[in-house]
């Protein structure tokens, strides 16, 4: 068990932030410069809070109020920078031989062979390959049995193959070890596939800490509603238990805390936009059925970005369009959609989400 409660003031902002994980991966999400790293340095020992307390597995690790503060070496927590600071010029065995006591050359070896890197034991970091490198990086840092493995942006620099894999590797690797694990990102994608918990940070500050299904479906805020992908985000009124107005459109919305006349933001995930089959509009099961067209797009290759514009009623007068769509190309290509341009959409209720707003 980790528990975590500092303050640490930087230039720009103070970091605080406070939690509790067992042995399950915490992903630390946000954009750069939001306080992530200084969190897993705070916890390695490498930069020290000015003040909280950090426990973890029952020793306490810094305790400001006691004039606690465990040096790195005797932290038992595992490292992985994003740059994987090997030593150039040792070999990959000696690199997970680093930091081991007892059982040197019998714990490394069952290392080698855990991460697949037995053929590679004699060989240096710059004869291996990014995915290697980190491989050896993360033998390293689980080599002294570790009672907290800490990941700091590990796979950024890899290509997404290699990135893939080795998430499932360190899943598989956690689930093994089972010790608390926190990792670094600003890659949502990354983020959902790896958390059983999700903390959305800004400027120092945990904003929301949940599983990643329910942050994603409910973010707390705005600013975590933008961090989480949510593109589609409406200015609202209350205007009954169960309706909204959003622009010139009455809109049906879930049960909401709300009093009528609240100013609202309507949040809606761009994959939760239902596209309607010509065939099917108009259809009375039809929720909050708007009727327009497709007037622009951009595509990765993998997935299509739509930009719809209703023709009468709109939700936002003020731009262009009235929602973005997100949908995999084969469904763009399945649906014709460079062709057929006129659209029928449907925002199902329980894709809305609400937000209060000042």
């Amino acid at each position: 068990m980790l528990q975590v409660n500092l303050e640490k003031h930087l230039s720009q902002f103070s970091l605080r932030v406070a939690f509790e994980i067992g042995a399950e991966i915490l992903v630390l999400f946000g954009a750069s410069g939001a306080g992530k790293t200084m969190t897993l340095n705070a916890l390695a020992g490498l930069s020290a809070p000015a003040r909280g307390r950090i426990a973890l597995n029952e020793r306490v690790l810094f305790d400001d109020a006691a004039r606690v503060n465990v040096p790195t070496r005797a932290r038992r927590v595992g490292y992985v920078f994003q740059n994987y600071a090997l030593f150039p010029h040792l070999t990959v065995r000696e690199n997970i031989a680093f930091g081991v006591r007892a059982g040197r050359a019998t714990r490394v070896d069952e290392m080698l062979t855990l991460t697949g890197l037995a053929e590679f034991a004699n060989r240096y970091p710059a004869q291996l390959s990014g995915g290697q490198q980190q491989r050896v990086a993360l033998a390293r840092a689980l080599a002294p049995r570790p009672d907290l493995l800490l990941l700091d942006e590990p796979f950024s620099a890899l290509d997404a193959p290699t990135r893939m894999e080795l998430r499932w590797e360190l899943g598989e690797r956690q689930r093994q070890f089972q010790i608390p694990t926190i990792f670094v990102t600003h890659d949502l994608g990354e983020a959902y596939l790896l958390a059983d918990k999700l903390a959305v940070m800004e400027r120092g500050e945990i904003l929301q800490m949940d599983t990643p299904g329910e942050i994603l479906r409910h973010p707390c805020c705005l600013p975590v509603a933008r961090a989480v992908g949510v593109k589609n985000v409406l200015r609202g009124e209350i205007i009954a238990p169960t309706r909204a107005r959003v622009g010139d459109v009455l809109l049906d919305i879930p049960p909401a805390p709300f009093a009528t006349g609240a100013r609202v933001h309507v949040c809606i995930r761009p994959e939760r936009v239902m596209l309607l089959r010509p065939e099917r509009a108009g259809a009375s099961s039809d929720e909050n059925a708007l009727h327009g067209a497709i007037v622009r797009e951009m595509s990765d290759g993998a997935n299509a970005t739509l930009y719809f514009r209703a023709l009468d009623a709109r939700l936002d007068p003020t731009q262009d369009y009235d929602l973005q769509i997100e949908l995999p190309v084969y469904i763009y290509e399945r649906l014709n959609l460079a062709r057929q341009r006129a659209w029928t959409v449907s925002l199902r209720k329980n894709a809305i989400h609400l937000i209060g707003a000042a």
